[in-house]
């Protein structure tokens, strides 16, 4: 806890030496536009929309970025600032002094950061042309986005001690498209505002509320899903009490995995899917085989085989695993044929099996079972080294070893 609050400290004093030099007194000649960009980034503040596991987005990215556009940085230094003070008073009950410190802290680091590079790179407040204006425009949006998870993200991570790459998959990963697209609504906030006055910015309510609904369905559907794949997983847990975290576990390292072999967005949201949910299938295996002390017999350690077409049976009904069931169907298939449960060789596995095969195996090696010590991560990588081009498939063995060289896998990731 003590990192925390050295991390929130730190927070607070790169925020207040950013309010002292933006700090003029003529700033405050903008009182009525400051007042007014205040309410509404305020009014976005309390339609929060809670993330999936940790924190909270609003539609006040959208307000903020128009304020950077239409009075400046500095100003909208100050906007930023009291708008998040008066929500952080609204829930002062609710959390933390410190949690509320850090909240105002991130905000004006956000607005600050992106707005003085906004400046620097050309942009002039109070005359918005795209044309002219559209790479410190993207800037200050990327900016903005890039501070905003990065600060939010290190913070749960210390907070919680979780993995940054977990909270932001759990979290962030999710939010970014639709945080993406307020981005236009902020552009034409500052447009309405410039040409038409205060009142233009009541009919931005209109479009602004409906993105704020929109983003609301959206991150209910991804709470749904997460929630379904967290239901199916703690499932396997209580019947197999021993692989307790080890779905996590085979996620995180999966994605690092897929990460390292630069795979597209949509494939790692499948393949985590597909991770925490890659023996759901043992649900269907007898409790005196799954959890026999001893050696199994072929006759039972053909009932464990069935459980990857068993797991690939229970989600290919559910429309959004669809595409995960193939990863977990053939995730215990080799790359010599000699895998099961239908022998497939080579390119025939798909490639989100094969980095199954080398995720769950890693962890299933560096964990503790009833019969055997972990083994450490030296004889785990040589082994799976070994069995690279004839157990594993040899870009993903690749792929692994690079993420140990540079310390994204450990022993302690989870």
């Amino acid at each position: 806890m003590k990192y925390f609050y050295i991390y929130v400290f730190l927070l607070i004093l790169i925020a207040a030496r950013i309010m002292i030099i933006s700090w003029e007194i003529i700033i405050w000649q903008k009182i009525i536009p400051i007042v007014l960009f205040t309410c509404l980034a305020f009014l976005a503040e309390i339609l929060s929309i809670n993330l999936p596991k940790y924190g909270e987005v609003t539609v006040g990215f959208a307000i903020l970025m128009a304020s950077i556009l239409v009075l400046g940085t500095k100003a909208s230094i100050w906007v930023a600032f009291m708008a998040a003070l008066f929500s952080e008073i609204k829930n002062i009950y609710k959390k933390p002094f410190y949690k509320s410190l850090c909240n105002i802290s991130v905000y004006v680091i956000m607005v600050g950061t992106s707005g003085y590079i906004y400046e620097f790179l050309g942009g002039i407040p109070g005359n918005v042309n795209l044309y002219y204006d559209f790479f410190p425009i993207f800037v200050l949006i990327f900016t903005y986005l890039i501070i905003n998870v990065s600060l939010i993200t290190l913070g749960f991570s210390i907070l919680n001690g979780e993995h940054l790459l977990n909270i932001f998959s759990s979290n962030f990963k999710w939010a970014l498209p639709n945080y993406v697209a307020l981005a236009p609504l902020g552009i034409l906030l500052a447009i309405i505002y410039i040409n038409v006055g205060s009142p233009g910015v009541f009919l931005f309510l209109v479009p602004l509320l409906i993105a704020r609904h929109s983003f609301q369905l959206y991150m209910n559907m991804r709470k749904i899903y997460l929630e379904t794949i967290q239901a199916l997983a703690t499932a396997i847990e209580a019947k197999d009490p021993y692989t307790k975290g080890h779905s996590e576990r085979v996620a995180l390292y999966a994605s690092i995995i897929a990460e390292e072999m630069n795979l597209s967005e949509d494939f790692l949201n499948t393949l985590n899917f597909a991770a925490l949910l890659h023996d759901i299938g043992k649900i269907g295996i007898p409790d005196e085989i799954l959890n026999k002390p001893g050696k199994l017999s072929e006759e039972e350690f053909d009932k464990i085989k069935t459980h990857p077409v068993l797991g690939a049976n229970i989600v290919k009904k559910i429309d959004f695993l669809a595409q995960a069931s193939s990863y977990i169907r053939f995730h215990h298939e080799r790359q010599n044929g000699r895998g099961y449960p239908e022998g497939l060789e080579g390119d025939a596995i798909p490639l989100g099996a094969a980095i199954l095969a080398v995720a769950d195996a890693f962890d299933a090696m560096t964990s503790n079972r009833p019969y055997r010590s972990a083994w450490s991560l030296e004889d785990t990588l040589n082994e799976i080294e070994r069995n690279s081009g004839i157990q594993f498939k040899s870009d993903v063995v690749e792929a692994l070893k690079n993420a140990i060289k540079k310390g994204r896998i450990s022993l302690n990731a989870d």
